[in-house]
């Protein structure tokens, strides 16, 4: 009888310290933009998941998809201000509040996602986080959301010249407008929210995004003419207020490092498999599609775009393609 009331004193026991461990462990939000079957969710969960496992239990994340929590610049914007703890999101968001990131939204700076990967993993990824610091954010990690491509109501854009005139939808960057008015187009930003129903009242001739947010979103329905062209490639930055990061040990800190960069890994993986079936399914779609094989005529016409942004981005484009030449 002894023994048993024991083993019971010790199981309650084991209980009330997982109880109250659980309770004790600091718990993180993530945001993120995409929908729960996006490559962010699968990288979101992962990166929960070894958070987890690297502390120990002492730090635990909660996945936000789908902007449940805020998108853009103010989800940025409450990290920053310590509403939100950890934001998955745009480079063009970011640069709202570390300009220097906006170096990566130039068109056709990478041919490949290998070497965007290896650019932003190296030297000038931890410049950016530095950057970063500045304005009070921590940049754990690089994920991938892609190649940029265009969908239209008026044919494709197989050469520059086919976008002269176009009404086009981009996203409220200096950089993308800039581009898009170089390469002779009418750039006009928008809310996420607007596009469908402005390419199909004619709001907007076309509009350019990665495949998966193309996909997801239904806009080769109303814009069935789909051209990849890889024109800008997007990043997305995983962002922590800094004051929070600071705030945990060391070997926590390098533990949510750690979860990021392979959470990261795992996401790439992801969206690159993701990628072969999203092609797959835009020829079964019944979307007409035309690849632009060679871009050589897109980037001459794209210099003077580069020359105009010189000026604040100037050592970051050289260091940019100091590595890729390297690579």
């Amino acid at each position: 009888m002894k023994r048993k009331l024991l083993v019971t004193f010790l199981a309650l026991l084991l209980s009330f310290t997982f109880l109250a461990t659980s309770a004790s462990a600091a718990k993180l939000a993530l945001n993120h933009v995409g929908a729960t079957d996006h490559p962010y969710q699968f990288g979101a969960d992962k990166f929960a998941e070894l958070v987890k496992e690297y502390t120990g239990g002492s730090v635990e994340v909660d996945v936000f998809p789908a902007s449940q929590i805020a998108s853009g610049a103010k989800a940025i914007e409450m990290v920053q201000t310590y509403t939100l703890d950890i934001a998955v999101e745009s480079t063009m968001a970011l640069s709202n509040f570390v300009p220097e990131v906006g170096v990566l939204d130039l068109p056709f700076l990478f041919e490949t996602k290998q070497q965007a990967f290896a650019v932003l993993d190296g030297p000038v990824g931890q410049l950016l986080d530095e950057k970063a610091a500045n304005a009070g954010l921590k940049i754990l990690a690089w994920w991938d959301n892609g190649f940029r491509n265009i969908t239209s109501r008026k044919g494709f854009v197989k050469q520059p010249s086919d976008l002269a005139g176009l009404k086009i939808r981009t996203p409220e960057s200096t950089v993308f407008l800039k581009t898009f008015e170089t390469l002779g187009a009418v750039p006009t930003a928008m809310a996420v929210a607007e596009v469908f129903s402005s390419l199909q009242l004619g709001i907007v001739d076309a509009q350019e995004n990665p495949d998966a947010n193309n996909i997801r979103n239904k806009y080769p329905e109303v814009a069935p003419y789909y051209t990849i062209t890889k024109h800008i490639y997007t990043a997305e930055p995983v962002v922590m207020n800094l004051d929070a990061f600071n705030a945990f040990s060391e070997e926590e800190q390098a533990a949510i490092l750690k979860a990021a960069k392979e959470a990261g890994d795992y996401q790439r993986e992801v969206s690159l498999k993701f990628d072969d079936e999203n092609l797959e399914y835009i020829k079964e779609s019944g979307a007409e599609l035309f690849i632009v094989e060679d871009m050589s005529a897109f980037r001459e016409a794209c210099k003077s775009v580069y020359e105009f942004f010189r000026p604040q981005f100037g050592d970051l484009i050289d260091m940019i393609q100091k590595e890729i030449a390297a690579q």
